[in-house]
């Protein structure tokens, strides 16, 4: 049996649209290695010919206490390079259990998150072929002379972190003269190197999609479902993910929307520390604390409009039930995807720094009294139907590779 080493990035937004591709993989009898942490193991249940591998434990220490350090301190989160040297410092922890993993494993192929940096790096050292797995859009050139908000926002990274690029720089040396191995160049992290790239979305959602070589599989998302979609949606649902925290948006979010009529469903994502006043709250909200994604699709199916911090896979699942967004960003990659929702007529972005309780129930209303805002959900949703698919991405990386 032939064998995968699959390198996640080990959150749910990345972990997630990974799923469905192992479980084609699986079927096709060829053997998974699966890399993430242990709390994520359960949503690959019921899944054939994988072992799920734990991350070590120092890691996974060190995840955890970054993820608090930067929960604390919003500014930093967001910014890009800030971001990147914590990749860069994943990968000085991870890299030298990466190798021992390959020589012991000795698989056929390696599949990547982009920002796996590990997985790429002992790849490339290995001489292992190994592909890209982009659970969003591409950020090379061609996609990201497309995004303007993105380019701002790492044009004021560039310059407000310099200090983040110098660790960068010292992280990579350190790896390379302990290793001997010679990580990717922070220009490159995003781009779709090496004989092939998987894309989890549809050509024509994706920035230029039609511009791209026969090498990129947009694959579309890896939650399709044909479906009824109800005429009668009467929920205005409110979500802004797993690693994001507020302490006043959701009274905000509350207080303008509850009297438009609907009912008000509010996930916090398992975030522990989104508060929100439950004095006198209005009969009509109802507040959870998590969702499974089988529940969390179930709302966003029946809901008017979806409020959310623009997340990818959010924004996948929102146009599949032909559901508009209102994205209240919070990166400058959530930006970005509110401007395109805007331009596919799928929504709107809410443009401004601080949420409002006025200028919240303004856009809400836009959307849903105007049709024209939301135009443009039959087209893509029909282009996430049309594309590729799970399945016969599976069985044409397993026919490239040899893997049969």
């Amino acid at each position: 049996m032939k064998k995968i080493m699959f390198v996640s990035f080990p959150i749910p937004g990345h972990v997630n649209p990974t799923i469905n591709f192992c479980r084609e993989l699986g079927d096709l009898n060829v053997k998974v290695y699966y890399y993430t942490l242990e709390k994520l193991f359960s949503k690959f249940d019921g899944i054939k010919n994988i072992e799920l591998c734990n991350y070590p434990k120092e890691f996974a220490e060190y995840y955890d206490l970054k993820n608090e350090e930067y929960s604390q301190n919003p500014v930093k989160k967001y910014r890009p390079f800030s971001l990147l040297n914590l990749f860069y410092s994943f990968a000085e922890i991870l890299t030298p259990y990466m190798i021992e993993e390959v020589e012991k494993i000795k698989p056929d192929l390696i599949i990547c998150d982009p920002f796996s940096i590990w997985g790429k790096a002992v790849s490339r050292y290995f001489n292992i072929p190994w592909i890209n797995f982009f659970c969003a859009p591409v950020g090379d050139f061609l996609s990201l002379k497309e995004c303007p908000s993105f380019i701002r926002g790492i044009l004021k990274s560039l310059v407000l972190d310099y200090d983040q690029i110098h660790n960068i720089k010292k992280t990579k040396r350190r790896i390379a003269k302990k290793y001997g191995i010679n990580t990717e160049k922070l220009k490159d992290i995003l781009t779709p190197q090496g004989k092939y790239s998987i894309v989890m979305t549809s050509k024509e959602f994706h920035p230029n999609g039609d511009k791209y070589p026969s090498n990129i599989k947009f694959v579309g998302p890896a939650h399709v479902e044909n479906c009824i979609i109800p005429d009668d949606k009467d929920t205005i649902f409110i979500s802004i993910g797993t690693i994001l925290q507020s302490d006043t948006f959701w009274d905000t979010c509350i207080s303008a929307i509850k009297d438009l009529g609907y009912k008000v469903v509010i996930s916090f994502g398992n975030v522990e520390m989104n508060k929100i006043n439950t004095k006198d709250l209005h009969e009509n909200v109802i507040i959870h604390k998590n969702l499974s994604l089988d529940e969390f699709r179930c709302v966003l199916k029946k809901s008017v409009l979806f409020i959310s911090h623009g997340g990818f896979n959010s924004i996948t699942d929102s146009i599949l039930y032909k559901t508009p967004l209102l994205v209240c960003p919070t990166t400058p990659e959530q930006a970005t995807n509110g401007e395109m929702i805007e331009a596919y007529g799928c929504g709107m972005l809410y443009p401004y720094k601080k949420i409002e309780e006025i200028k919240l129930r303004e856009k809400a209303l836009e959307i849903i009294n105007n049709p024209n805002r939301r135009s443009g959900l039959e087209k893509y949703r029909q282009s996430f139907l049309d594309s590729l698919g799970c399945k016969k991405a599976a069985e044409d990386l397993v026919k490239e590779f040899n893997l049969s």
